[in-house]
């Protein structure tokens, strides 16, 4: 998540980011251009075969369908984009670009950080395919073109809720493929861990259902071995959650006090239970730093505050050196602060719909997974690197979420999902602004904390300067999912730098 998320939940009772404004989209950069000739491709003929919306360079409709959440990929325009309105529109949009060798890519919510939600060639955008479906088995059936919006605003309407984070205008698709990290995640597990089952379009153009018993391998590699990869999502099933009030507590240190504050949150799911998840949020600029450290309770603020009093204490911050405050909220309330007093239609991007509110951004991520305690040099370095930004004129800021409960409980390669020992996850992020636009900036930061890190990167935050991407994204789970990848697209029609490679 990022500074424009914060900005807009500050002012509320749940102030704090959560993972990821991004994620959604491929594994890697951008696909390449499409070969020449493609002016001269039997279009009309793709049209007329369609129940969807086929949209080329001057239709009317293709400059709002072209843009991604991130405004770094203006630049690529796809050759064409084909608007599913069905499964049987994946499937025609794969046979065109197979038989032209032309490059393809899905999109769903289009918040791929390094762009891969977009192609100069064919983009599938899924979007339309977003129906959702509960049911009283406790189970929902979510279109892949769902974003998170339409799926929380279905999901409460019927009392239930599954894990997944709060940027409501990313794509179900991306997150879920990825992992999917948010604020249930303790007691629940990520959203992939509850994924009971997906339909795919491989590349060939089968219609494939997967669960743990039918294609087990392709349903293995959908849950954390990203987006993609190994076929055009269309559907999931996930299993469902009931849920009523959750409690949010918030405290605002000075920068002075982050050594202190952050050793304090790093042990302090030691004694907490798995229905109390906290975050920091630490933004820098030319403004100086401020940090917020937030914590969701799946329970009353009369059972979240003797924990919240308990972490208050261990950082040794004079209360009046502090702003704290606790409220038990609806969960809706929670989960749509996003869009908060804005209705549905309106909770999108400005650009993807005509009523759209949600501005578009321009900003760079990486992220770092911490498998043990920050020792008091890691956490010097972490301070020291936030001085550091503001002298150069970097404005950026640093997520950590807690992980560890029922993320532990699941074993590194029973999912493609390998980061189960982590004790939490940082994403570092910069932004354009009137200061230095150094791109460069996150992904140096794990240089800086490579000492004390796992190693592990978050695929759903893409980092296009990872050198030993396949090790930081997927550790010991990546030659499997090569394997996977070998079995179901052999000739990678899903083909983009840091994609799984062909074993």
């Amino acid at each position: 998540m990022d500074r424009r998320r914060f900005l807009e939940l500050s002012g509320g009772a749940s102030a704090a980011l959560l993972a990821g404004c991004g994620g959604g989209g491929s594994s890697g950069s951008p696909t390449p251009p499409v070969p020449p000739g493609e002016s001269g491709l039997n279009w009309t003929s793709l049209s007329t075969s369609l129940s969807g919306q086929l949209l080329r360079p001057g239709d009317g409709a293709y400059a709002a369908a072209s843009l991604l959440a991130n405004m770094r990929f203006d630049a690529t325009k796809p050759a064409a984009i084909i608007k599913c309105n069905s499964v049987e529109d994946v499937r025609t949009g794969l046979a065109f670009v197979r038989n032209n060798k032309l490059a393809v890519t899905p999109r769903c919510g289009g918040h791929s950080w390094a762009g891969t939600s977009t192609t100069t060639g064919v983009v599938l955008n899924v979007t339309p395919l977003n129906a959702i479906q509960v049911n009283p088995n406790g189970t929902a059936k979510v279109g892949a073109g769902a974003r998170l919006a339409e799926v929380y605003d279905t999901l409460i309407a019927n009392g239930v809720c599954i894990p997944s984070g709060t940027c409501l205008t990313v794509g179900i698709a991306g997150i879920t493929m990825g992992g999917g990290i948010g604020i249930l995640d303790r007691q629940f597990g990520l959203t992939c861990d509850n994924l009971l089952a997906a339909e795919v379009v491989t590349a060939d153009g089968r219609v494939l259902s997967c669960d743990a018993h039918t294609e087990p391998e392709l349903f293995w590699a959908l849950r954390g071995g990203g987006g993609g990869n190994f076929g055009v999502a269309t559907s999931f099933t996930f299993k469902t959650h009931r849920i009523e009030d959750i409690s949010v507590a918030r405290a605002d240190f000075r920068f002075q006090d982050f050594p202190a504050m952050f050793d304090a949150w790093q042990r302090w799911p030691q004694s907490l239970p798995d229905n109390i998840w906290a975050q920091i949020y630490m933004q820098f600029g030319s403004g100086g730093a401020s940090c917020t450290v937030t914590a969701y309770c799946l329970g009353t603020s009369g059972f979240l505050q003797p924990y919240w009093n308990s972490f208050l204490a261990a950082t040794g911050v004079a209360s009046s050196d502090m702003s704290s405050a606790i409220s038990q909220l609806p969960y809706r309330d929670v989960a749509w602060s996003m869009c908060a007093g804005i209705p549905l239609k309106e909770c999108s991007l400005s650009g993807y719909s005509p009523e759209g509110r949600k501005t578009r951004y321009d900003e760079v991520l990486s992220s770092d997974f911490f498998n043990e305690l920050l020792p008091a040099a890691g956490i010097a370095a972490l301070n020291q690197s936030v001085k550091d930004a503001m002298a150069a004129g970097i404005s950026g800021s640093y997520i950590f979420d807690h992980m560890g409960g029922a993320i532990s409980r699941v074993a590194a390669d029973a999912t493609a999902f390998v980061h189960r020992k982590a004790l939490f996850s940082v994403e570092y992020a910069t932004w354009q602004s009137r200061a230095v636009y150094d791109t460069a900036f996150p992904n140096r930061m794990r240089g800086v904390m490579k000492a004390w890190s796992s190693g592990g990167a978050y695929v759903n935050y893409l980092d296009p300067l990872l050198r030993d991407w396949q090790s930081a994204y997927y550790g010991a789970n990546y030659a499997r999912l090569s394997q996977i990848k070998k079995q179901y697209d052999p000739g990678r029609v899903f083909n983009m730098a840091q994609g799984v490679e062909v074993a």
